[in-house]
């Protein structure tokens, strides 16, 4: 619902009764319009689209007839050379039993004989040898060597011999010293109805192929055994035991004059077209320009419902409410009459800005406070945008209100929430630098007391020399000096300082602080260690805190499962990219559903413990960017605890 007060002088106010107009009629018929043009436009898109498929598919069967025309011309012109090349071949294997006359016609062999290069090797090979690949001439055996080739060779004079006719085998790679391939073949030779041998013959394909095409052929075709990176077809050669493909690229491909002088007629008809779709087009536009006067408040109206939700209203240049919605009366408590009356009246709000008048683009967000009807305080987010008509003349101004009370609210009490997470976090910081301090000085400071105790006895007892108390006194500098490097390291990681990494080698290190572990009567410790362990960069005396509180922790769970003896076992284990320090105990074990509390401080399963030994573990091995687990041990039954560091990359 909208409420509206008109001023008492329009000079540039808000024609308010022009969103009363009934403006269906004139936007059905722009809607059919529009519908029209739409579909023409989408024909003229189908029709281009159409004809061009059509015209590249008679391309392509054009280009595909051309190319099957020239892989057949190819196929027969290189076969009637071949053949030409058999029957000279088939000569030679007659003169070399029964020599020609001394006088006689001259034979005129083909081209492939006579051009230079093709045929590289021709010989005979009698029907003996042909069974023992040692006995074959010297370029054959050759041709043999290649892997795969002496059986293609050997098939080729079983062919001959068996069938009697013309056998190839190839293209071969080459023989030393020649990069082309070979194509070989064998003419055989028969008398009196017996095989008596074979003429061999080694043709190098790539002169072939220049001998026996024409000139313009290969003026537009490029030809080759070797497929093109552009556009290309394969042509068969039909040889007898020849897998022989050559790869023939056309020129200058030539595209066919008719279709795309078809498709030019018909893309100046669609052209036309869109010539009368463009007069339509334009003459709707003139019917939208004779509706300008509804536009601002058409604009107006979209506005509004697109922000519904939100508290809307609307005024003049001179800072007087004109609209306002229902959701902003709901938010301030107060009906719309009241508030064109000037209920608000002296509050802080974007219409009592002097100088909103003459600003013209959107105004940032402000943050202000109402007071609602029954008198507590909003608070609330106002935006504001000029209203202005076609020819860019402001008249008004149009604002929306986000009540932001209870974001405010919450914003104050997660602050609230922080500083009291940041004073447990302090505690925490507090509790663990107390118990690592305990864990760590507990070992140095009862040994230097014993040493002392036992150093003060044999002083009062006077059974001590000079020379036996100098190792003495060492010793308990030795443990001085360590427990103030505990302090430090502590006092360094509960400050969260830069840790002093160094290369630590496992398998000594994890032996030393297994063995150093104080354990219960009767229990069994076992250290599982490899050979030899990659090197981690790690700080020892931390690293050497959380793996001592780890296995100690154990050895005061074993005992309480159902194993006898109790029993520890201490392993290395290695990943690819990681190395696991990993603690096994017979134990009870740690339910599922307390697994992912038993790192959280203050949190301990024992009777009197601070909770803080495995959150320090967890704190000292992600550190070192690793991480800490905790699962069931299928090996003693209790928990197992796994402290994997990185392996450096």
């Amino acid at each position: 619902m909208l409420v509206s007060v008109m001023p008492s002088t329009p000079d540039h106010t808000i024609d308010l009764d022009l969103l009363d107009l009934n403006a269906r009629q004139s936007a059905a018929m722009n809607r059919r319009a529009m519908r029209w043009l739409v579909g023409m436009l989408s024909l003229v898109g189908v029709s281009i689209v159409w004809l061009a498929m059509f015209l590249r598919n008679i391309e392509l069967q054009e280009l595909e007839r051309r190319n099957t025309a020239d892989a057949e011309w190819l196929d027969q012109s290189l076969s009637f050379h071949f053949r030409r090349l058999e029957s000279d071949l088939a000569v030679r294997a007659l003169l070399t039993q029964r020599p020609a006359p001394a006088q006689g016609p001259a034979l005129r062999p083909g081209a492939l004989w006579q051009g230079d290069g093709v045929v590289t090797y021709h010989g005979w090979l009698p029907a003996g040898p042909q069974d023992a690949p040692g006995a074959w001439p010297a370029p054959l055996r050759e041709a043999a060597a290649h892997p795969n080739n002496a059986e293609a060779l050997g098939t080729m004079l079983d062919t001959a011999r068996g069938l009697l006719r013309a056998a190839y085998c190839g293209p071969l790679p080459g023989n030393a010293g020649q990069s082309s391939p070979t194509l070989w073949l064998a003419v055989p030779l028969v008398e009196r109805g017996q095989y008596v041998g074979a003429y061999v013959a080694a043709v190098d394909a790539e002169e072939a192929l220049s001998q026996a095409v024409p000139p313009w052929f290969l003026q537009d075709h490029r030809l080759g055994l070797v497929a093109p990176a552009e556009d290309h077809f394969w042509a068969p050669l039909n040889l007898p035991g020849a897998q022989w493909k050559i790869a023939v690229q056309p020129l200058d491909v030539q595209a066919a004059g008719a279709p795309r002088a078809f498709f030019g007629v018909a893309l100046l008809c669609l052209m036309g077209m869109l010539v009368a779709l463009y007069f339509l087009w334009h003459d709707a536009a003139r019917r939208r320009h004779t509706e300008g006067k509804l536009q601002t408040q058409i604009a107006l109206r979209t506005a509004m419902e697109r922000s519904v939700t939100l508290g809307l209203r609307a005024w003049d240049l001179q800072g007087r409410l004109l609209y306002v919605n229902q959701a902003f009366c709901r938010m301030v408590g107060w009906p719309a009459d009241a508030l064109m009356a000037g209920a608000l009246t002296g509050q802080p709000g974007p219409w009592t800005q002097p100088d909103l008048p003459g600003q013209e683009g959107a105004q940032p967000a402000q943050e202000l406070q109402m007071d609602h009807h029954d008198g507590h305080r909003l608070e609330v987010l106002a935006h504001g945008a000029p209203l202005a008509l076609g020819d860019g003349t402001v008249i008004g101004w149009m604002g929306s209100t986000l009540d932001i009370t209870e974001r405010k609210h919450m914003q104050r009490l997660a602050a609230r929430q922080q500083e009291k997470l940041e004073a447990s976090g302090r505690l925490i910081a507090v509790g663990e630098v107390a118990s690592t301090l305990a864990h760590e000085l507990n070992q140095p400071l009862g040994a230097l007391s014993s040493f002392a105790t036992g150093l003060l006895n044999h002083l009062k007892e006077q059974r001590i020399t000079l020379e036996e108390v100098t190792p003495v006194v060492e010793r308990m500098e030795r443990l001085a000096d360590k427990a103030g490097r505990v302090i430090q390291r502590v006092n360094a990681f509960a400050r969260r300082q830069e840790m002093q990494r160094q290369s630590l080698d496992l398998v000594p290190f994890v032996a030393r602080v297994a063995r150093g572990v104080p354990l219960a009567a009767g229990l069994q410790v076992a250290i599982d260690l490899p050979a030899s362990a990659p090197e981690v960069p790690a700080d020892a005396l931390l690293l050497e805190h959380a793996l001592h509180n780890v296995i100690l922790n154990a050895s005061e769970w074993a005992p309480l499962g159902t194993t006898v003896p109790p029993q520890v076992c201490v392993r290395v284990v290695l990943e690819p990219n990681a190395v696991g320090l990993q603690v096994h105990d017979s134990g009870p074990g740690i339910p599922e559903s307390q697994r992912g509390q038993i790192f959280d401080a203050f949190t301990s399963g024992k009777t009197g413990g601070m909770g803080m030994g495995l959150s320090i573990c967890r704190s000292i091995v992600e550190a070192h960017h690793g991480r800490m687990e905790v699962g069931a041990s299928t090996e003693l039954g209790g928990a197992q605890f796994t402290l994997w560091l990185p392996l450096p990359t």
